[in-house]
């Protein structure tokens, strides 16, 4: 998803009401440790310019002065010197050598970060983060479901079909573990698979009935994958063309798309393992969850070795994983999917305040068990935490943002002063960041809400 830094953002917004940059050309030093930028002396050739109103922020790579900002209390034409006011006397933390880069602006750093952090929330769901999450897997005669905190508002609910490991478009020999010559697997190579790790046992998980045993997602058996403290485990299995009904399969400088359904609740532990690495995103501990990755073999590679790790990750406890409906395909750029069938038998119940949820979910009618719930939403913006914060959100997307920010920026310095130009400003920010809004100019980030009344 495209980012843009709070660091380039904040200088966005800021350059129409009044933003200087440059840089020092003399070593911030001395008693005072005052700034000097001789190149700003032909531009604002006025003394004391920017005395008391503005502010300086360092922003250069510093140990001790970075991002430090102080209010500028008298400026030198001649000499382009700044002093500004700091925690003792008119100084900084530290000396520096050597260039270092600064803002100058009317509006206090934090002033601004705390204005974004504000409208953030007045623009959503016009503008906003989509979420497109599988995370929810159906369950045995459940109708209600917690709604992860990355999701705000939904906009679509979609019931995902399974699709069956045990097909010819699958590489992978006993995929959906039903196979089983005894029922359990210790470190050695059996069943297709391979387990490697310390006092590591992978176990017949069987199915039952009244109730049905949820730790098999499909068919009659799953695999149970013991991983003890501080162990390192992996199950492998080695496609080799040779070997197999695909004689004439290539694999050298192939991409391998992988994907596995896992049961796990515990999160950051189990990632995917293609061609000697790690891949994909880690499981995040939610229960069922559809894992996928993708890699493309070395150019010499006559095998693909694929399957599930674990790392203990600084972390000793031990912990138990499922694994069921394991695929594989090589060469082909998308991994193998299913149809979605869209529900409108749903309501949204929001959260609570200081919820570390999303709400609920809540079902009309009952669903198939063990049937992945596919949610279609929107989540606020990002909260700007410093320079470097990466905010979901770039393009044209980002100017009704900004026009946002300026009018309460505006509106703030207008305090007061009703008639000042300031008032003005804000008004017309507002009538732009509205334009915005109003013109469908981001429509491309705010689907139409799904009224979920009608029932399939």
């Amino acid at each position: 998803m495209p980012t843009t830094t709070w660091a380039t953002m904040r200088q966005d917004i800021l350059r129409p009401l009044g933003l200087i940059t440059g840089s020092t050309t003399t070593n911030i030093s001395g008693s005072n440790l005052l700034v000097k930028d001789t190149k700003i002396s032909q531009r604002y050739p006025v003394d004391d310019y920017f005395n008391n109103r503005w502010f300086m922020q360092l922003t250069g790579s510093s140990t001790s002065n970075q991002n430090s900002t102080r209010r500028v209390l008298d400026y030198a034409q001649t000499s382009g010197t700044f002093t500004c006011a700091g925690a003792s006397g008119n100084s900084w933390p530290a000396s520096e050598s050597g260039s270092i880069t600064y803002e100058l602006s009317l509006f206090h750093p934090d002033d601004v970060k705390e204005a974004y952090n504000e409208a953030r929330e007045i623009v959503f769901p016009n503008i906003s983060i989509i979420r497109d999450l599988e995370t929810i897997v159906t369950g045995l005669d459940q109708y209600t479901y917690t709604v992860p905190s990355t999701i705000r508002l939904i906009d679509r609910v979609y019931r995902g079909n399974r699709r069956n490991a045990d097909s010819n478009n699958n590489l992978l020999l006993n995929a959906d573990f039903e196979d089983w010559d005894a029922d359990q697997l210790t470190p050695g190579s059996q069943n297709n698979w391979t387990l490697a790790g310390t006092s590591a046992t992978f176990n017949k998980e069987a199915q039952t009935t009244n109730p049905e045993n949820y730790a098999v997602l499909h068919g009659d058996n799953s695999g149970r994958l013991y991983v003890p403290a501080n162990t390192t485990v992996t199950l492998l299995q080695t496609f080799t063309p040779s070997s197999s009904s695909y004689t004439t399969l290539p694999t050298e400088g192939q991409e391998v798309n992988l994907s596995a359904w896992v049961y796990s609740n515990i999160a950051d532990r189990l990632k995917l393992y293609i061609g000697g690495s790690e891949v994909g995103s880690y499981h995040g501990g939610t229960g069922w969850e559809l894992m996928k990755a993708s890699a493309i073999l070395a150019f010499d590679a006559t095998t693909a070795v694929v399957g599930l790790s674990t790392t203990t990750d600084g972390s000793t406890a031990a912990m138990a994983v499922y694994i069921d409906e394991m695929w594989m395909t090589i060469g082909q750029s998308e991994m193998i999917d299913v149809p979605y069938q869209e529900l409108r038998n749903w309501d949204h119940v929001p959260p609570a305040a200081g919820a570390s949820n999303g709400g609920i979910l809540r079902f009309q009618d009952h669903l198939p068990d063990k049937y992945r719930i596919r949610i279609v939403g929107r989540d606020i913006l990002k909260e700007a935490s410093a320079d470097s914060t990466a905010i979901e959100i770039d393009g044209e997307l980002l100017h009704p943002v900004y026009d946002k920010v300026r009018q309460l920026l505006c509106l703030r310095m207008a305090a007061g002063s009703p008639d000042s130009n300031w008032t003005e400003m804000a008004r017309q920010y507002e009538a732009s960041y509205v334009r915005a809004v109003e013109g469908d100019l981001v429509g491309v980030n705010a689907p139409p809400v799904a009224i979920p009344r009608m029932v399939l």
